[in-house]
């Protein structure tokens, strides 16, 4: 078995055996939505399983029992943020509200690491299901309304 001897100096690869060298989808969408995951539906699943028996063996009144996993169905479905290029939406369990670009201070991190928003007449709003981590893209999505807390400065250069 030979081997060729590796030389530090090697001439760099071709760019088009690289994997990083592939062109990147650089498209912005138009809009992101926020929502609580869609697995959750399967912790609702299950409590509506265990009310079955509960529910068909108490009467009537018993199917009020039914109500629970209503409940939780809507705190899974309902809140949700969309961020497009002009607004802010939220939906909250029982409300809403839509924050036009020009109406914000900026964006606020809470210590439970909830994402609010501020606005010019003084309010704060959360932001339902964002997190800190989504701040680049809704930046990227806000088509600069928001800068990136991510970017480097010039300063740090």
């Amino acid at each position: 078995m030979s081997e060729t001897p590796q030389d530090d100096a090697a001439e760099p690869q071709s760019t088009e055996s690289a994997p990083a060298a592939e062109p990147r989808n650089t498209e912005i969408p138009e809009s992101l939505n926020f929502r609580v995951p869609r697995v959750s539906l399967l912790a609702v699943l299950a409590v509506a399983a265990c009310a079955v028996p509960l529910a068909t063996t108490s009467g009537p009144v018993g199917l009020l029992v039914f109500l629970i996993p209503l409940a939780l169905l809507w705190a899974v479905l309902r809140p949700g943020t969309t961020v497009d290029a002009e607004r802010i939406k939220t939906r909250t369990l029982v409300g809403g509200r839509t924050l036009p670009w020009e109406s914000l201070k900026g964006l606020a991190i809470t210590k439970q690491s909830k994402v609010r928003a501020s606005t010019t007449d003084g309010a704060e709003v959360t932001l339902p299901t964002v997190r800190p981590r989504h701040l680049p893209a809704i930046s990227l999505v806000s088509r600069g309304h928001l800068p990136d807390p991510t970017a480097r400065s010039t300063d740090e250069d």
